[in-house]
C-alpha cells in the first residue's frame, strides 16, 4: 500500500510517544520532519528520522509531505491547523483541538474549503475493548441503552504547568468520556449537569480547575450517563465503561499487565490496573494512526471527526457552565 509522509509538529511527551509508536508499528507512515520550538535534533537523529527544524514554514513548503500530526500544546493547535490546511495537507491533530465551538466551526470550514482530511485524537474509539462495546450495542445484544456508567481516574495529577494550556479537567481528561458515550451509544448529548470541587490538590483551584468530578448527562433517547472523575487514584489507571440497556448490560473493566488471580484461604488477590495512559491505550494509539493513512489513501472521512471535536467541545462547555452555576445545562 502507498506509503504517506508526514511531518509530525511537538516533540513533547505526546509527541515522541506518537513517533514511537509509528516507527515501530505503523510502517504505512513515514516520518520525514519534526518540527519543534526546542531543540530536539539529537532525539530525531537517534530515531533514524532525516529532518528537524525549529520553521514550521520548512515543512509547508515540502511538497513530498502529505500530512501533518500535530502534537503540541492545545492553545497553538487552532493557529496550527489553520497553517497546515492552508498549505493543503492533511492533519492529525490531538485533542482538545479547541476550546470553543466557534473555533472548531471555522476550523471545519477551513478543512472542506482545503479538501483535506482532519482526523481528531480520540483514540479510545480504536481501543478493542471499547469497540467490542460498541459492536454489542450497536447490534442491539443489550437493547436500548438506559444507563451508561464511566469511570476516568488518573493514577497521579498531571503537571501544575501543563494545566493551564490543557483546558482544564472538563475540555481535557473528561473530552474522552464525552466522546466515548456518543460513540458507543450512537446518540447525542442533551443536557449536562456537573458537580465537582478540588479535593486532592488546593494548588489546582489557584488555576480555576478541579480534580475531582461527577457528572450527569441525558441522552437523546431520554438515558442517563454518569462519570465519576479523579486526578489521583494511587493504585493505577482506572478506566471502566458499562452500558446498561432493555434486554442486557455489556462491561469494559480495566485492563492489567497481568490478569491473573491468586485464590488462597486468605483470599482473592489481583494485579492493579497499568498505571498509565500509555500502557492502557497502546494498541489504540497505534490502530488510530493505521485509520488515519487509509483515510488519506482511499479518500474517506477518517473515523474521528472534526464533528465529533466539536460535540465534545460542546459537552465541556455546559459541563463547565453547569458547575459553575450549579444547574443542569443544555448542550449546544
Amino acid at each position: 500500500m502507498k506509503p504517506v509522509k508526514i511531518a509530525v509538529v511537538g516533540a513533547g511527551r505526546i509527541g515522541k510517544m506518537h513517533i514511537e509508536n509509528i516507527i515501530q508499528h505503523v510502517p504505512q507512515i513515514q516520518i520525514k520532519t519534526v518540527v519543534d520550538a526546542v531543540d530536539q535534533s539529537v532525539w530525531v537523529r537517534s530515531m533514524n528520522i532525516a529532518g528537524f527544524t525549529q520553521n514550521l514554514s520548512d515543512v509547508l513548503n515540502d511538497p513530498e509531505i502529505e500530512a501533518v500530526l500535530i502534537a503540541s500544546s492545545t492553545s497553538t493547535h487552532v493557529d496550527l491547523i489553520k497553517q497546515v490546511a492552508e498549505a493543503r495537507k492533511h492533519i492529525y491533530c490531538e485533542k482538545p483541538i479547541a476550546f470553543s465551538p466557534e473555533a472548531l466551526k471555522n476550523i471545519a470550514s477551513l478543512v472542506k474549503q482545503n479538501e483535506i482530511k482532519l482526523q481528531v485524537g480520540y483514540n479510545r474509539r480504536f481501543d478493542p475493548q471499547y469497540l467490542e462495546v460498541k459492536k454489542n450495542v450497536s447490534k442491539g445484544a443489550i437493547g436500548e441503552p438506559h444507563i451508561v456508567k464511566l469511570t476516568n481516574r488518573d493514577p497521579e495529577r498531571p503537571d501544575l504547568a501543563f494545566v493551564p494550556n490543557s483546558g482544564g479537567l472538563f475540555f481535557d481528561f473528561n473530552a474522552h468520556d464525552f466522546d466515548m458515550v456518543r460513540y458507543v451509544t450512537g446518540l447525542e448529548v442533551e443536557e449536562v449537569y456537573a458537580m465537582g470541587d478540588v479535593l486532592i490538590d488546593p494548588e489546582l483551584k489557584k488555576l480555576n480547575d478541579i480534580d475531582t468530578a461527577a457528572i450527569t448527562l441525558r441522552l437523546s433517547n431520554r438515558a442517563v450517563c454518569m462519570i465519576d472523575t479523579s486526578r489521583e487514584t494511587h493504585y493505577g489507571y482506572d478506566q471502566r465503561l458499562e452500558v446498561f440497556g432493555s434486554k442486557g448490560s455489556i462491561k469494559a473493566n480495566n485492563t492489567s499487565p497481568l490478569n491473573t488471580e491468586l485464590y488462597t484461604k486468605e483470599g482473592v488477590s489481583s494485579h492493579n490496573p497499568h498505571y498509565s495512559f500509555i500502557e492502557r491505550y497502546e494498541h489504540s494509539y497505534v490502530q488510530q494512526f493505521k485509520e488515519f493513512h487509509m483515510a488519506i489513501v482511499e479518500d474517506t472521512e477518517p473515523l474521528v471527526t472534526i464533528n465529533d471535536a466539536l460535540r465534545a467541545v460542546e459537552i465541556a462547555t455546559a459541563a463547565k457552565l453547569s458547575l459553575e452555576e450549579n444547574r443542569p445545562v443544555r448542550v449546544g
